[in-house]
Parts: structure tokens; sequence; C-alpha cells
């Protein structure tokens, strides 16, 4: 029996499966429609894309340096118990493993809330829902490949709320292994972690977020009744903070608010005899911008009971 698109499309609405699932188990069910859902089901396949449905904000973000080449990714599912699980190691391993190896995009956050990044991530990810039991969604990565003169450093914190990777450079690959230089990378990663920063340097600051904070400060500083060429001079009194507080080198350090970090970039590098450079850093934090739904147990309980 010719299986169509048609109902390919009819199977895949009605129980979520990937395309190539539903018309593999419609040829095999000889086109009945009610059997290929039996198929999927017996596989697991149905029951895990019901549960895809649900919010991950949940998992770990991990990070892999070898040599030259990091990668960072952050890996969802839907409880902290689960994200703790021997199976959510097991598979973030996979991930990770399957990511360093294929991942050709370089310094650039790559989103995979849309679309799963190739029908291996797909596979392994359903794969890994039916043992977890809980829906698993590889979110996003960033990948580096830097020269033999850089260093990638990294620092994830609280178990993997909050990952970040940074590259310095140097003037020679010696220098950049120094003990000093990989302890500034450390403490660098951890104000990053910290602080938040936006980018590196005020040349590096992202214009669209200073020329809002411009026209927010005006408007404020405008309606204390000041004039025109005053209320310039304050908003540029402001933004100049705001740049400060939230560009990494001229943040104050957190381990010593003495310093500056681009002071405590120089002072390395004056110790190690070589100038040092923050190339580039990125920073993920676990969940970030996912809405989680919360809900009473009780509530839960019953919803359940309903259905």
């Amino acid at each position: 029996m010719e299986i169509t698109a048609s109902m390919v499309k009819a199977l895949r609405d009605r129980c979520g499966a990937g395309m190539m699932d539903c018309k593999k188990a419609l040829v095999e069910a000889n086109g009945d429609a009610d059997q290929a859902m039996q198929i999927l089901k017996d596989k697991g396949i149905a029951k895990a894309e019901k549960k895809a449905g649900r919010i991950a904000a949940d998992g770990a973000v991990l990070v892999s340096i070898k040599g030259n080449k990091g990668l960072m990714l952050e890996l969802n599912c839907e409880t902290d118990f689960a994200a703790k699980s021997d199976g959510f190691k097991s598979v973030s391993k996979e991930v990770l493993d399957y990511f360093e190896k294929n991942a050709k995009e370089e310094n650039t956050v790559v989103s995979m809330e849309d679309a799963f990044y190739s029908e291996e991530v797909e596979k392994m990810t359903k794969a890994a829902v039916a043992v977890i039991g809980e829906n698993i969604r590889p979110r996003r990565f960033v990948r580096y490949e830097c020269g033999e003169k850089s260093l990638l450093h990294s620092y994830i914190h609280m178990g993997g709320k909050i990952g970040v990777m940074l590259e310095v450079e140097a003037c020679c690959a010696d220098c950049a292994n120094k003990p000093e230089v990989v302890e500034m990378a450390d403490g660098i990663a951890m104000q990053i972690a910290s602080m938040r920063p936006d980018c590196i340097d005020e040349a590096s600051f992202p214009q669209d977020k200073l020329e809002s904070e411009r026209h927010a400060a005006l408007s404020q500083v405008m309606e204390m009744g000041k004039p025109q060429a005053v209320a310039e001079k304050i908003v540029e009194g402001k933004l100049k903070k705001f740049i400060a507080e939230n560009t990494l080198l001229e943040q104050q350090f957190v381990m010593n608010s003495d310093l500056k970090i681009k002071d405590y970039v120089k002072e390395t590098g004056k110790k190690v005899g070589c100038e040092l450079k923050i190339v580039r850093f990125h920073r993920f934090e676990l969940g970030e911008g996912i809405e989680k739904k919360v809900e009473n147990f009780a509530d839960e309980v019953a919803a359940q009971m309903k259905k």
C-alpha cells in the first residue's frame, strides 16, 4: 500500500512522533493508522513524544575542553531529581561526545529549542526519554577552537546551574599555560558567573542595549525638569557607570575590590612576562528565559485524576 504524505501527517498529529518514525510505522502496519499507533507505543516513541510537550527547565550546563577545542552545552530535563540520576549523567556524556565530534559552528550560540540539531541527536534524546521518564532536550551549545597561544578555561557553578567558557590569549603557548594564567582564568570565569557581564570591553558593548539605556535615562532626567544640556551630561555619567558595571574589564574584581579586571589581567601579565588578553567568553545559566510551570501538588494530582 502506498503511504502518502497526508497519512504520515495525520499520524504525526495524532501521536506527535517524528515524520520518519510515523512513515516507518505506517509501512510496517500496511497503512493501518491504529496499528501504526500501536507500533509507535510499543517502541516507546509515542510515549516519549507526549512528554516532549512538558517544560524542561532543569538539567545541567556541561563543558568539555580538550586541547585547543572547547564545547559548552545546556541539556535540559524537567526536575532536579532526574538531573542527578545515573540515566541523565549517561545521556549527558553521550550527547556531549556527539557534539564534540560533529558540531562545526564556531563562536556562535546554536539554539536547538525549535528543532533538533540532527536526526542522531533526536534519536538519542528519545531513547533517553524512554529510560528516564522525563522530557529531555539539548537546548543550546557554543564551540571554541583556538590557536596554540591561547588557554581555554571553564567554570561550572553549583553542579551545572551556571557554566562559563573563556579564551585567554598570550604571546606563546608556554606563557598561556603557566599556573598564574590558569589561576587568573579561573578567577575571571567565576567573575563572569557571578557578575554577568555583557561583553569584554566598551568597544564590544551591544549598541542596542546601550541606546535603550540612554533613552530611558534621558527620559527620566528630563522628567526632573533639567535643561537639555544638563540632562545630557547627567545621562553620560549614568551611561559610564552602566558600561563599567556590565563590561568585564571595567568591573571590580569580586575577589579583590581594589582591582578592576583589566588591572588583574595586566598584573598577571607582568608576573609571567607576557601581555595577556581576554579574547571571548560565554555564560550559560540553566533554564534562563524558560518560564517554569509551578503547580500545587494537590491540584496536580486532582488534574491527573480527571484524565
